[in-house]
């Protein structure tokens, strides 16, 4: 097949989904139009290539709907029909009808498990409730309609959740009829459009992930918009929302993480908030250590919220568009701070109180707080004075230059004595993120993630987590030479493995490889570059096998390997398929992971690799 055709008629069709133009979608597109152009009548795939690139808008749009990804069943990932059970009633004693929107629905599957879970919670309340469910594929929506489906549309716990809404009928089971009512659906692309608002419950899961950054953050503003003030937006647990919309703060319910739409004043500047609120704290600093500081003086402060962190103070400006800041907190240690915020600039929409070093030169004035010394355990320290600075300058109003010269010198490491190894599939990037954000460092861990996660997604992973961790994260590269304190985030649809000395090799995937990045290639890897005694390896929640081979060999070769209890796993397959093999020596519910790690850093072993 041509691949300048195939490129061609893929820009006139991705744009129309705004999928990411990842490999997968590549070889899937070219799959697509081998079965289109037999369906058609071409004599070959070319033939059929060239007459799409002056089809009609019509036959484009059948085409975009064979290419979306229909993978769903019925209770997919429990946890979060769980926290729907619980945070039903609460919505319910403030409106008379609940409106769930199911984003991206598919077949179907999902939309009816969100009317099933309402059927059962709101009946003896007595309220009423709809479900719409949302998606670009025509053909996808005809099976919804039906409400017909095979056993595989209830696999794991699906059968059993849903007992008592379907019923057995030839080979396959028939949603029952007064909850097929209450489901409705419409054709509608996510990128064009959403569908009439309110929505006290939105489910989007599964879809973001496909999209470039431009349209993931345009889709989930519109969705956004869709919520009344506590109204719920759930996301798959793979998917991240790196910038989410201001009016959007983060919540767990029952262990599921959502985002909730905040009540009534999330729009208000700093002067409209009414008396006795918290003030909203804004951290800018370039140093991941620093940034962890001031988040932990800040959260064990009455009276202070966290609203955000950003890595420069040009960042600030329109971080202050999309969110309400009362006092921006501003380390001028660990980066020089060019200019004062000017007129036009953030300099009138917040207060700032500005981190200086003893070497800047400056004052202790209202807006500058010098420290002592430059050290990140002086600001773990400052408690009470650092807070008491942050109410004075907002009583204030205080706006002074911006200053500071002098680098921090964070007492660090180069060279590592551990290797932390995490590998991730379906709902690792949550579980990563919660434990490397529960990791301190100073362990001489060097950190290597490898993820089942296309390309062009893992970057942004990497800026995620290097904004909430204590740890310098970066996307791996080919030639980096392992250092302690640092995490390597393995690069989509490429395998990362370790070389003799700590050096890390990055290349394409081989042709048998089934999932990229490679779990089983990275911890073999280690055994082969003879690090397996300096090694703990975990496995955590992910679907398939991947990741069991290498983790028996390295417990073979001497390595420490935990695993995830599988029982709160969003997916347990690459943790049984490693139970199954004898690889796993212990297993722990992922909170308990991170404080076995240090146990383990700290008993004279001297390795360190964590698999997810």
């Amino acid at each position: 097949m041509s691949e300048e055709l195939l490129r061609a008629v893929s820009e006139r069709v991705f744009p129309r989904l705004g999928f990411s133009p990842t490999e997968l979608l590549w070889q899937r597109l070219a799959r697509v139009i081998q079965q289109q152009a037999r369906q058609a009548g071409f004599d070959a795939p070319e033939d059929y290539l060239r007459y799409l690139l002056h089809a009609s808008e019509q036959e484009l749009d059948q085409l975009a709907e064979a290419l979306t990804i229909n993978e769903t069943y019925f209770f997919r990932e429990p946890k979060h029909f769980d926290a729907l059970r619980q945070l039903l009633p609460e919505l319910a004693r403030k409106v008379e009808r609940i409106r769930i929107l199911s984003a991206g629905c598919a077949s179907g599957e999902e939309a009816y498990s969100l009317a099933i879970v309402a059927h059962r919670v709101l009946s003896p309340l007595a309220k009423e409730f709809e479900v719409v469910g949302v998606d670009i594929d025509r053909r996808a929506l005809e099976r919804a309609q039906a409400g017909y489906y095979r056993t595989w549309s209830f696999r794991e716990q699906g059968l059993a959740l849903a007992q008592g809404y379907v019923r057995k009928e030839r080979d396959g089971w028939l949603v029952r009829a007064d909850i097929r009512q209450r489901v409705r659906f419409e054709q509608m692309n996510l990128v064009e459009q959403v569908p009439t608002g309110p929505f006290h419950i939105v489910f989007c899961r599964n879809t973001l992930m496909y999209l470039t950054p431009e349209h993931r953050k345009a889709v989930i503003a519109r969705l956004a918009k869709l919520l009344p003030p506590g109204g719920v937006l759930f996301i798959g647990s793979a998917e991240t929302l790196d910038a989410p919309p201001p009016e959007l703060e983060r919540v767990t319910v029952v262990g599921a993480h959502l985002f909730r739409r905040r009540e009534a004043d999330s729009t208000a500047t700093a002067r409209e908030r009414r008396e006795g609120s918290p003030l909203r704290i804004l951290v800018v600093s370039r140093s991941p250590a620093v940034r962890v500081a001031l988040r932990q003086v800040l959260k064990a402060a009455a009276g202070l919220d966290l609203v955000g962190e950003v890595r420069s103070a040009s960042e600030v400006a329109e971080r202050l568009r999309e969110t309400p800041v009362d006092v921006v907190l501003l380390d001028a240690v660990s980066d020089p701070v060019p200019a004062a915020p000017s007129r036009e600039g953030w300099g009138r929409s917040a207060a700032v109180l500005t981190l200086v070093g003893p070497a800047s030169g400056q004052s202790r004035g209202t807006g500058t707080l010098v420290l002592p010394d430059e050290r990140v355990e002086t600001l773990r320290g400052l408690g009470e004075e650092l807070v008491r600075r942050i109410r004075t300058v907002a009583a204030r109003g205080h706006r002074p230059a911006l200053a500071g010269t002098g680098p921090l010198v964070w007492p660090r490491s180069s060279s590592w004595e551990r290797l932390l190894l995490i590998g991730s599939s379906t709902g690792g990037p949550a579980v990563v993120t919660e434990l490397l954000q529960r990791l301190p460092i100073g362990l001489g861990l060097a950190v290597l993630v490898v993820q089942h996660m296309p390309a062009n997604f893992t970057r942004s992973f990497a800026d995620r987590l290097d904004r909430l961790s204590a740890y310098s994260v970066r996307e791996a590269a080919n030639g980096d030479l392992l250092q302690a304190d640092t995490v390597y985030i393995a690069p989509g649809q490429q395998n990362t493995t370790v070389a003799l000395g700590g050096r890390l090799k990055v290349e394409p995937p081989g042709v048998d490889d089934i999932y990229v990045p490679n779990v089983d290639r990275a911890f073999l890897s280690v055994v082969r570059a003879g690090m397996a005694e300096r090694t703990l390896a975990v496995i955590l929640t992910g679907m398939g096998d991947d990741g069991a081979e290498g983790m028996a060999r390295l417990a073979a070769g001497g390595a420490y390997t935990l695993a995830q209890d599988p029982r709160e796993a969003v997916v347990a397959g690459m943790i049984d398929a490693a139970l199954v093999r004898g690889a796993v020596q212990k297993v722990l519910p992922a909170d308990d992971i991170p404080s076995e790690v240090v146990r383990w850093a700290g008993s004279g072993r001297r390795a360190l690799v964590v698999r997810s």
